[in-house]
């Protein structure tokens, strides 16, 4: 997809019927696809918009701080490491597969930091304990 702020505001506005649960908070870096730059104009971006029209607030990491969004960084490198840099991609449909294939794998591994849990079953637990919760 496309890093803009039309697309990050689309993904945004549909967010909450995706996950099933209302978004209080986004916490974003100072990407374009975000956010205006504060020196060039005082104007909201697409994503800034939509966001105060859903009542989400966005908190902003400070520049050049990538320590505080650290988590997401640290899962580019990994993506980065296991996915993109070891394979050669036939086509777009073949990038997708491979990108599924390895979201699936991801999340049904077992991690330290989930205390031996992969993070599907978080997922899992966090959801049975909640009012939205069904099983199929």
């Amino acid at each position: 997809k496309e890093k803009s702020t039309y697309e990050t505001k689309k993904f945004l506005e549909n967010l909450e019927e995706m996950m099933g649960f209302p978004i209080h908070i986004v916490q974003v870096d100072n990407g374009h696809e975000f956010v205006n730059d504060n020196d060039k104009t005082s104007k909201e971006s697409g994503f800034e918009k939509a966001a105060y029209n859903l009542g989400i607030t966005i908190k902003r990491t400070r520049p050049y701080s990538p320590w505080q969004n650290g988590k997401i960084e640290r899962s580019h490198r990994e993506d980065g490491k296991v996915l993109y840099n070891r394979k050669v991609f036939t086509s777009e449909k073949d990038l997708i597969n491979q990108v599924a294939k390895h979201e699936r794998r991801y999340n049904s591994t077992a991690k330290i930091s989930l205390k031996f849990k992969s993070p599907d079953e978080v997922v899992e637990e966090y959801f049975k304990n909640t009012s939205c919760y069904y099983e199929n």
